[in-house]
């Protein structure tokens, strides 16, 4: 049996190929320890998405450790099998450092379930980025400094180079879809949505489907109309750099309802650039390029080759050995985040199994107020809640731009918290005790959650830290959540007297104002 899904130089493997391996199958589908596809042996799950969830696997041949994207085939109506074609045949004509390897791909393979039943899958093979995802890095530790933020957008420079060289258009270029390897090298992945340049004179091919992710779509794209694909993908790219030096998005979303963005389009870009000087801090260089970037008509947008003798992105990059000290230190800061939200999420579970047994004891012995309304924390007076001190800010932590220092109380911070997630509808789970709240907020078709915490400033007594950290949904969408929330909670910020005030007519007092015209 052959197959014809796919068409790429990746050779796939038909049944009758996978049925080389019914002995191991077999095996696999009576043992709780492992499964198998193919010749890998499949282990824990890295991840899910739309298409199918991402496996860890190994090679039982050559035993290396790779990437299994299963995709169940009765699951895949036309429009996803168009998508799995795509990334296969996209991935399949890219060879370069910086985009993530395609290893092979299986079709129609039968895959046992622990339960024993067995189900058809096509299994694609990738190269296992042992780094994570670059979100992540500046999710839990913040924003890059400028070199290490210059080594990563040369890399992805150089990635989409290599794509649009072989007729291929990424579409979604977002910090979700940059991997690092375990040296924390910058891989491009995730073709799921990619365009296609078809055809042997190399032309250059329009594109029609509206697709990605809206806060890194380019005006072009949203506007609906043909499109081409470079300066599509330049434009997500320069969002990207945008995040890694300031650690939120320029704007929300690059159509007229913006104001952020009709700054850009109506070349307005000293009061853009003012505005967000107030929060971040670029160099002339950085906003050079970025303002090159950022032109609305694509045909007047830098190109990739011109983004390459632009005198900041020629400056010296971070050196190799310095990037991967940084990364990995930065890394053991994402690794701990991530235990501590596993941890929290069990003792969640396991809470709300308590209290459906109708139990009263409470192994772990925390204190978690899941009303909406406001309430002092049980077991202690008013007068102890009010005195009681939130834990101090790590000195391991990188400050984030969704916070901000406050002179109030650490339990009042804690009360206005909770009153303006209700004010937002927002579901949330409140750790009194530790000045902790877990949070749920409704954004469009899909919900963003985050984590606020509040922290007591040992270096400057009567001071607290409150904290924003997105942990599921889009981050442009957490930034939306954050915004409306810190708007609610805009009397608590602390006010230093000694900082000079921007004068009330430069651009970006200007900016400000009609942006809180258009809230």
């Amino acid at each position: 049996m052959t197959s014809v899904l796919f068409s790429a130089p990746v050779a796939p493997v038909s049944n009758m190929d996978a049925a080389q391996y019914p002995q191991q199958q077999q095996q696999a589908a009576n043992t709780n320890s492992s499964r198998m596809l193919a010749q890998y042996q499949v282990l824990q799950t890295l991840g899910s998405g739309l298409q199918g969830k991402v496996k860890l696997g190994v090679d039982t041949v050559t035993h290396q450790r790779v990437a299994l994207k299963v995709i169940d085939m009765a699951k895949l109506n036309r429009k996803s099998m168009i998508n799995v074609y795509r990334e296969v045949e996209a991935m399949s004509r890219v060879s370069h450092t910086n985009v993530l390897r395609l290893l092979s791909v299986h079709d129609d393979v039968p895959y046992p379930k622990k339960d024993g039943n067995v189900k058809q899958v096509i299994v694609i093979v990738l190269e296992l980025a042992t780094g994570g995802e670059l979100f992540d890095f500046m999710m839990y530790t913040g924003c890059f400094a400028e070199n290490i933020a210059r080594a990563y957008f040369q890399q992805l420079v150089a990635g989409l180079e290599a794509c649009h060289a072989q007729g291929v258009y990424h579409r979604d270029i977002k910090p979700e879809n940059l991997l690092l390897d375990e040296t924390f090298a910058l891989k491009i992945a995730d073709f799921g949505l990619s365009g296609l340049r078809e055809g042997a004179d190399g032309a250059m091919a329009e594109l029609y489907t509206q697709c990605g992710t809206r806060g890194y779509m380019s005006p072009e794209v949203l506007s609906c109309l043909p499109y081409e694909g470079e300066p599509a993908d330049v434009w997500s790219a320069g969002v990207v750099l945008f995040i890694m030096l300031a650690g939120f998005p320029p704007f929300q979303i690059a159509t007229s309802q913006d104001w952020w963005f009709r700054a850009c389009a109506a070349k307005q870009h000293e009061a853009f650039w003012a505005a967000h000087a107030r929060s971040a801090t670029f160099s002339p260089g950085a906003m050079s390029l970025m303002t090159r970037i950022f032109h609305v008509k694509p045909q007047e947008r830098i190109t990739l080759a011109e983004i390459k003798t632009h005198p900041w992105f020629k400056e010296n990059a971070i050196a190799p050995d310095d990037l991967r000290a940084e990364l990995l230190s930065r890394k053991l800061q994402v690794d701990e985040e991530k235990r501590k939200e596993r941890e929290e999420k069990l003792r969640a579970a396991a809470k709300q199994r308590l209290q459906q047994q109708d139990e009263e004891f409470d192994p772990f012995n925390m204190d978690v107020e899941r009303s909406m309304a406001v309430s002092a924390a049980a077991g202690l007076s008013t007068a102890e809640v009010s005195s009681k001190k939130a834990p101090s800010y790590p000195s391991t932590s990188v400050a984030l731009y969704t916070s901000f220092q406050s002179s109030r109380t650490a339990t009042e911070l804690q009360t206005r918290v909770e009153k303006a997630l209700t004010e937002h509808s927002a579901r949330f789970v409140a750790h009194k005790d530790r000045f902790k709240t877990k949070a749920t907020m409704a954004a469009d078709a899909e919900d963003v959650g985050f984590a606020v915490r509040i922290y007591s400033l040992d270096n400057a007594p009567g001071r607290c830290v409150v904290e924003f950290r997105r942990t599921s949904g889009e981050c442009l969408k957490f930034h939306e959540a954050y915004k409306k929330l810190s708007s609610s909670l805009s009397d608590l910020v602390w006010d230093n007297n000694d900082e000079s005030e921007t004068a009330d007519d430069s651009p970006a007092e200007e900016l400000i104002s009609d942006e809180a015209m258009m809230i």
